[in-house]
């Protein structure tokens, strides 16, 4: 393996026979680092048109293939996000739903309650008057002569 050693850059690109910007890309695309000493096989690399377009070809294809698998990705993850949006606008019913509903009960046992207090007020005064009565019955009513005597 012999080694060649070119003191600037513009040495290397003159015996390539390339400019300097050609010579910096294919150094990028090989990835040669541009040292100033180079094996054969690294100036065959950079030298060589034809595997500086097959790896722009590779990379294009790379390049391609990765976009068509974004777009599957961005087309399956826009179904999921529109099934998700009529699970929330499902939940969403259900949910004002079961407002409505927790209202109704809310009122039905505030009515409840109001209802109990009316009973209890009205067995309050039914005990009441049955103890006056009681009352009434075991002290019979005595006469006017008999309240002035006694």
């Amino acid at each position: 393996m012999t080694e060649h050693k070119f003191n600037t850059i513009s040495e290397l690109a003159e015996y390539l026979k390339i400019s300097r910007t050609t010579l910096y890309r294919r150094a990028n695309l090989s990835d040669v680092d541009l040292t100033g000493v180079y094996s054969d096989e690294q100036l065959e690399l950079l030298s060589s048109v034809h595997q500086t377009v097959q790896k722009l070809n590779s990379s294009t294809e790379q390049t391609e293939q990765l976009s068509g698998q974004s777009e599957q990705q961005i087309k399956f993850l826009n179904k999921e996000i529109s099934a998700k949006d009529k699970q929330i606008k499902l939940l969403s019913g259900q949910l004002k739903e079961k407002d409505l509903q927790i209202s109704l009960l809310n009122k039905h046992l505030d009515q409840a309650q109001q209802l109990q207090l009316i009973a209890e007020q009205r067995l309050t005064e039914t005990k009441d008057t049955l103890i006056e009565y009681q009352e009434n019955e075991n002290n019979p009513k005595k006469g006017f002569w008999h309240r002035l005597f006694r």
